[in-house]
């Protein structure tokens, strides 16, 4: 025989403001379909992943 159970419900004396729990509602909806992204053709060459580790390793680590 299986027991039912319990669970607990904790509800906070306080009035929480919910007001960012629920999306805007803008009235542009296609503003995603607008977004333009511009390729730099001067770009810099990549590094590879050695050099790319080296130039972002912080500077408290030394040489």
């Amino acid at each position: 025989m299986a027991r039912a159970r319990r669970r607990a419900k904790r509800t906070a004396d306080v009035d929480y403001d919910r007001t960012a729990d629920v999306p805007l509602q803008s009235a542009d909806t296609t503003s995603d379909d607008e977004r333009v992204v511009e390729l730099d053709d001067n770009a810099p060459e990549l590094l590879s992943d050695r050099e790319f580790y080296e130039h972002e390793r912080p500077p408290h680590h030394g040489e």
